[in-house]
């Protein structure tokens, strides 16, 4: 069974929900930056980094970003890949960072995304999707508080 987010962003009722209960869960986690990777995440992260004031810090493919970056290669459900954030993003150990994304499948995204925000000495983390395949143990194996607006066992 294919799970994604399509009929959540064909339905303006169903979009505004999520968001709002993504944005509910970093304002009672007092997060100081949104940090989401290219592109869904974006779509989810950009209102409520905007809703809450806070900066967003994107992760891109290769060759997305103006340099300097830096750079993290990953596995994930299907393959391999490389993600990168901006080398001088202003996050540091005193950062409170939520990882939005749209889907957690086996978290080999999260994965990378948390080692990268490690290079910048980023201790404080917890992770929001909209829907979280759970059955993949994706956000079972990050070390963090997460969330998720829909779960399927």
């Amino acid at each position: 069974m294919y799970k994604d987010v399509t009929s959540i962003l064909e339905t303006p009722k169903a979009f505004d929900y999520s968001v709002e209960r993504i944005l509910q869960y970093c304002a009672s986690n007092v997060i100081t930056d949104i940090v989401a990777p290219d592109a869904r995440g974006f779509l989810w992260a950009s209102p409520v980094a905007r809703e809450l004031g806070l900066p967003l810090h994107m992760v891109r493919k290769p060759g997305k970003l103006p340099p300097p970056v830096r750079s993290q290669s990953y596995d994930y459900e299907y393959s391999s890949g490389v993600l990168e954030i901006k080398a001088d993003a202003p996050l540091n150990v005193n950062s409170n960072v939520c990882i939005i994304d749209d889907v957690s499948a086996t978290g080999g995204t999260a994965l990378a995304i948390v080692d990268l925000l490690r290079t910048f000495e980023v201790v404080d983390m917890s992770y929001a999707c909209v829907i979280d395949l759970a059955f993949l143990g994706g956000t079972a194996s990050l070390d963090m508080d997460t969330f998720s607006v829909v779960t399927y066992e």
